[in-house]
């Protein structure tokens, strides 16, 4: 049973600016989620409880929001960006 792993066109956008050694070391990380996603990551405070927005830690200075649909098995990743910057939309 394995999630598939979707990009808004937020995230693409967040990857594409950049280095791309460091967009392809995020992406795979991200596709270690596919397996068992819950055993990384960790809800933000303050979400909505029916429909709970998760944040993955990618090394020490990026972060990746992320949804996640088990009814669909999709992880939907949000927004992709340093640690500095990424909970100010959340």
């Amino acid at each position: 049973m394995s999630y598939r792993i979707e990009y808004t066109s937020r995230a693409r956008k967040d990857l594409h600016k950049l280095e791309r050694t460091i967009a392809q070391r995020i992406i795979r990380a991200l596709h270690g989620l596919s397996d068992h996603p819950y055993s990384q990551i960790k809800k933000l405070k303050g979400t909505n409880p029916g429909h709970p927005i998760y944040t993955f830690r990618i090394g020490t200075r990026y972060r990746a929001i992320l949804l996640i649909h088990d009814i669909v098995l999709v992880i939907q990743v949000l927004e992709i960006e340093d640690r500095k910057q990424v909970y100010r939309n959340f």
